[in-house]
């Protein structure tokens, strides 16, 4: 029975590289998660800010809707 595919294509490796740039790579990789995990906790604050500032501003728009004309003690109350 013949074979599909020629006997010196070696097949892939899985394991990591052998020589020197195997510490390259995982220093590499490294900082690239570490980049990546900074990036992700940037977008979170934004978000929570983004959310924080419109919860506010619709708290000072329905305020003054309301006909108040104190609103900026009303919705920031003195701590």
């Amino acid at each position: 029975m013949a074979q599909d595919r020629p006997e010196e294509v070696e097949p892939h490796r899985v394991g990591p590289p052998v020589g020197g740039d195997a510490t390259e790579d995982f220093e590499r990789r490294r900082f690239v998660n570490v980049a990546a995990l900074f990036a992700v906790l940037a977008l979170v604050l934004v978000g929570y800010w983004i959310f924080y500032a419109l919860s506010h501003s619709r708290r000072f728009q329905r305020c003054l809707d309301s006909g108040r004309i104190n609103c900026y003690d009303f919705v920031n109350p003195a701590k």
